[in-house]
């Protein structure tokens, strides 16, 4: 059973990061136009990116599989680390991820993240991921205590 409770827990964790980057990676698209988009546009521009960007929830898996596995052992070996290993690592999955498809494509293929701005904002909905993965494994552990 603790297996499927992290997994639910890195899945909620990536859907979470997916949801908040993808939103946040649409406004900064629209925003680079320059030119004024009404509300109903954006939201429906938004729903739209929501709804067909899965390849990024694909990455955005895989890293914070790898990040956790790695912030799980931080944690084991450097305990006042705890608060924040997971955090830190879901931040750190969605830079590395970036960083990687830039070496690979010489672009970053979500566009909103092409911007210094843009970077940042994905990084930290990685962070806020890796803060609702470290939530629900807490509410497990603070349950078995």
């Amino acid at each position: 059973m603790r297996i499927l409770h992290w997994i639910a827990a890195l899945i909620a964790a990536a859907l979470g990061t997916y949801i908040l980057g993808v939103i946040v990676n649409s406004q900064f698209v629209m925003n680079a136009h320059g030119v004024p988009i009404s509300f109903s546009d954006r939201l429906n521009m938004t729903a739209f990116d929501v709804s067909n960007m899965y390849l990024y929830l694909v990455i955005i898996v895989v890293t914070f599989l790898l990040g956790f596995l790695i912030a799980a052992l931080v944690r084991r070996f450097v305990p006042s680390l705890a608060g924040v290993a997971y955090p830190v690592a879901g931040a750190a999955a969605i830079a590395t991820a970036l960083g990687l498809m830039w070496m690979q494509f010489q672009t970053i293929p979500i566009s909103g993240a092409r911007s210094t701005a843009g970077f940042l904002a994905q990084v930290v909905a990685g962070g806020v991921g890796g803060w609702i993965f470290a939530k629900i494994v807490g509410q497990r552990a603070d349950k078995q205590a």
